[in-house]
């Protein structure tokens, strides 16, 4: 697929991962999946990442928690290494303290659990 090098420089470049090169042979890209309000990338048997747009801080704390919930699930029933959700917006310091303190609270954080706040231009092409 096309935006696989897209995606590939995301995870590296902008959420810092350090996977290393043979697994960006496997990606698996979905956008509007069942029950995650974004797009979900899987690499390899390694990484799993929801991304999700918004720009609302009052409903944060549920968009967070779901998705944490859900995908804490998914990465352990699939026997993933790490999960992060990525939270896409417009003005991501204006989101990033609400954000992160809802990450925080939530429950469901673990030490392979990650956030990250993002601009929307940083998934331009996918």
């Amino acid at each position: 697929m096309q935006i696989y090098p897209q995606i590939k420089h995301f995870v590296r470049e902008v959420l810092g991962c350090s996977c290393p090169e043979k697994v960006f042979t496997e990606i698996e890209y979905q956008k509007n999946c069942d029950g995650v309000p974004g797009r979900k990338v899987k690499v390899a048997d390694r990484l799993l990442i929801y991304i999700i747009t918004t720009d609302g801080k009052s409903d944060i704390q549920e968009v967070v928690a779901s998705a944490l919930a859900r995908g804490i699930k998914e990465r352990d029933n699939n026997g993933l290494n790490r999960f992060r959700l990525v939270l896409v917006a417009s003005r991501p310091d204006e989101l990033r303290t609400v954000a992160v303190s809802a990450f925080n609270s939530s429950g469901y954080a673990d030490e392979k659990t990650h956030l990250h706040v993002v601009h929307t231009g940083d998934v331009e092409g996918f």
